[in-house]
């Protein structure tokens, strides 16, 4: 009798590991919306780019049009940049307790991070938000996790695609 692991006991064995090192490069990849994006995410084609204004969506999002030819990193670093008077909204301010002027982005929580986009059929774009100090990752409302699927093609783990 042999005791060596069949290859779907080894293709699963291979699973954990796999996604583990998927989320590390994720993570690692995600920008801080306070620095200028070394990357760009040039749209191929006319979207609804959803904002949210606080962490979760809890206080709504803004949505903006966006064209082909549009870098998504530009735009939404520009946007969370912008100032924003405290006083005149009830938003949780993560990195400033004072009435001071605040920037959009620290409606979000401590450490924002770009993680990547996700684009529906419908042309809804939504930013998939990584939090490096509350290690935390949302979506909209949403949390959301890496996923991984068997490509029998390249016989590897790869990341789901929604």
């Amino acid at each position: 009798m042999s005791s060596e692991p069949s290859p779907e006991e080894s293709k699963q064995k291979a699973k954990g590991p796999a996604l583990k090192s998927l989320i590390d490069v994720r993570r690692a990849g995600a920008w801080q919306l306070h620095i200028w994006p070394m990357e760009k995410f040039v749209v191929r084609k006319r979207g609804r780019l959803h904002l949210p204004r606080s962490y979760l969506a809890k206080d709504g999002e803004d949505m903006q049009t966006v064209h082909e030819g549009t870098d998504l990193n530009q735009l939404v670093h520009q946007y969370y940049l912008e100032s924003i008077d405290p006083g005149s909204v009830a938003w949780v301010n993560f990195v400033h307790a004072d009435n001071v002027v605040a920037r959009r982005h620290e409606f979000l929580g401590p450490d924002p991070r770009v993680a990547g986009f996700e684009i529906d059929v419908g042309g809804n774009i939504y930013i998939r938000w990584w939090d490096g100090f509350l290690a935390d990752q949302w979506t909209g409302t949403q949390k959301w996790k890496l996923e991984v699927v068997w490509d029998e093609n390249e016989e590897k783990w790869v990341e789901k695609k929604y």
